[in-house]
């Protein structure tokens, strides 16, 4: 198994049947070294996406955020769509992301799996549900 040392958080909200998704994660080469970052790694990346799901699936629309600053309400970050994903799960317990990154034209497919167990119930139940 190869761990790239990324991870996803993944938020689903029956009630109002979507789907929040933040994959963390680098950039797609590494900066220079003498390129510094006042908190943080210059490389690192935090993709949001969000959308409807239906059954084991839940298509995304992916937004990249820039030109905040930590703990600042200025100047105001802009949030602009690039691109989308598709989540699926196999089981509660495991998935796949394909993503389609338009700015970059980057497209691909990332297998996923539960570490924490919060929250299995809500998967079990709606697994139930769907059958």
């Amino acid at each position: 198994m190869q761990i790239h040392r990324q991870g996803f958080l993944i938020v689903v909200l029956p009630s109002v049947e979507q789907v929040f998704l933040s994959w963390f994660t680098y950039d797609t080469e590494r900066p220079p070294a003498d390129v510094s970052a006042h908190l943080g790694d210059p490389g690192h990346r935090w993709l949001t996406a969000q959308g409807g799901f239906e059954n084991n699936q839940a298509l995304l629309n992916v937004w990249m955020t820039h030109g905040g600053v930590f703990d600042a309400e200025e100047p105001i970050p802009e949030l602009y769509q690039d691109g989308d994903m598709m989540l699926e799960f196999e089981t509660c317990n495991s998935g796949t992301v394909t993503y389609d990154i338009s700015s970059i034209n980057l497209q691909g497919q990332v297998l996923i799996e539960r570490i924490t167990t919060d929250n299995v119930g809500l998967c079990y139940r709606l697994d139930a549900d769907a059958r």
